[in-house]
């Protein structure tokens, strides 16, 4: 018996493969043979879905349809993540170690050169972070010059070792140009450049891998157990972005039509009827929100226009009610005040006057700096293997480098109180605590405490010097004059 037209087409839906909106148990369609009625005790349990790069690429920059408003909370998102982990004065050093004799000048020598090296490419790595939160993966390239790479992650295929799912084989980083097509494969034993003219290989170059790691290093960002690709940071709070993109715009319209009322024909009988008494009419043409082209039809009134209703009917000019304004902008309120819970951003970081007490505000920034230490933890694994990879590089030039275990030395997330700090230090001075270079290096004035601490007693020697030499001078003088019967006070 043959199958009607609509189950054939609902039985091609469902064998389709389609994006499937659960975490636990997505799986990706890896294979032509899969069958309709495939056991799920055959598939598979990694999660091997990408994130579709091109799509919030353009939602954080404003591009997506539909989003063109609400997505330009995005890349303030992602500033303010970002900015929170990483900031200003990231460090990376070498380890503490339990050898007596490893404070060498070699070890000194190897943590300026990572000082260096962070301050170098501190703006990209800032960059990269942002991305990893706006497109849930990034990836970074330790060059053997020394310099970083940040390819787009649609460029970057991972294979996998096919028994173990999170041993990485080979990165390969395809670059497209006019002409050419240039892929570039990172392994564990080698690198290989192939330059490609349509399907004819133009060359091909291989380097040997000098060090013991793949020099690519994957940020991901909300990557569950069974997955492999993160997730952008955006991806849960799309439906409010959508939520907020209508409302506002709705707002908007609103506003418009407040300054321009539209004239409005009501109660009549014969719609057709009052369109041609009122001829002629002309089709107009506007872009919606959303980019499309849309036409209808439009009355010519002008000053002077004399209108021809039809039987029952009016025409008067009409407006959103006065204060709809109001009831948006609560809606508005609701929605950042839903993603602000999300987020767990609190609302004075985005520079908004607190409506709340201070003491509600210092409540929501002790949680905020509990999340941000949270998520510096995770962010320290692909920041110790990338300063892992460029150490290992530069040691086969620079015999001093010292390649050992590494330790992220984080900034402070907030400012401590100078006057309590303060306080402190002068009860510990007094009672003979802690030494001129400890408090000035609590203080965090200069660069080097000791060395300023002892250009500083220098400094009080020689001014004491020169007063006693000034008081033996005086003193000398005066008795002179006594001598020489000169009135003198000794």
């Amino acid at each position: 018996m043959a199958l009607a037209p609509n189950w054939l087409q609902r039985l091609s839906t469902f064998a389709r493969p389609t994006v499937v909106r659960e975490l636990i148990g997505r799986w990706v369609l890896g294979d032509a043979q899969s069958t309709l009625f495939r056991s799920r005790a055959y598939v598979k349990t990694v999660d091997e879905t990408i994130p579709n790069y091109e799509f919030w690429d353009k939602l954080r920059r404003g591009k997506a349809k539909g989003y063109s408003l609400g997505g330009l909370f995005a890349r303030r998102i992602e500033r303010i993540f970002a900015s929170w982990i990483i900031g200003q004065e990231l460090g990376v050093t070498l380890a503490e170690s339990g050898d007596p004799d490893s404070e060498d000048d070699n070890r000194n020598y190897t943590d300026e050169r990572l000082s260096d090296f962070i301050n170098e490419n501190y703006t990209l790595i800032l960059a990269t972070e942002q991305d990893k939160f706006g497109l849930g993966d990034q990836y970074i390239v330790a060059n053997v010059d020394g310099t970083l790479s940040v390819p787009s992650p649609d460029t970057v295929t991972c294979k996998r070792d096919p028994l173990d799912y999170r041993q990485v084989v080979s990165y390969l980083i395809t670059t497209r140009l006019d002409k050419y097509t240039i892929t570039d494969e990172y392994r564990l034993d080698g690198r290989t450049i192939t330059v490609r003219q349509a399907e004819r290989i133009i060359s091909v170059q291989n380097f040997d891998n000098l060090i013991d790691r793949i020099p690519v290093v994957h940020l991901a960002h909300g990557m569950s157990g069974n997955e492999v690709y993160g997730h952008p940071i955006h991806e849960e709070l799309q439906p409010l972005y959508d939520q907020y993109d209508d409302l506002i715009y709705k707002q908007l319209d609103g506003a418009t039509l407040l300054g321009n009322p539209l004239l409005a024909f009501v109660g009549m009988e014969d719609i057709t009827a009052v369109q041609n008494a009122n001829n002629p009419t002309e089709t107009s043409t506007y872009t919606d929100k959303d980019g499309n082209t849309v036409d209808r039809p439009q009355l010519n009134i002008d000053s002077n226009a004399v209108l021809l209703v039809g039987k029952g009917g009016d025409a008067k000019f009409v407006a959103p009610p006065t204060g709809f304004t109001e009831d948006t902008k609560t809606a508005l309120k609701s929605l950042f005040l839903l993603l602000l819970d999300h987020t767990g951003i609190p609302e004075f970081i985005w520079g908004n006057e607190m409506s709340s007490s201070r003491s509600s505000a210092e409540v929501q920034l002790t949680q905020w700096t509990l999340d941000i230490k949270a998520m510096r933890r995770h962010e320290e694994r692909w920041l110790l293997d990338l300063c892992d990879i460029w150490l290992q590089t530069a040691a086969l030039t620079d015999p001093r480098l010292v390649v050992d275990r590494l330790q992220v030395d984080w900034p402070e997330l907030l400012e401590g109180d100078k006057e309590v700090l303060l306080k402190y230090i002068d009860f510990a001075k007094l009672n003979a605590l802690i030494q001129d270079k400890t408090a000035l290096d609590l203080l965090d004035l200069v660069d080097d405490p000791a060395d300023e601490v002892q250009k500083a007693q220098d400094e009080a020697d020689e001014k004491q010097k020169a007063m006693m030499d000034t008081e033996t001078a005086d003193f000398g003088r005066r008795v002179k004059m006594e001598v020489d019967g000169e009135p003198g006070d000794v």
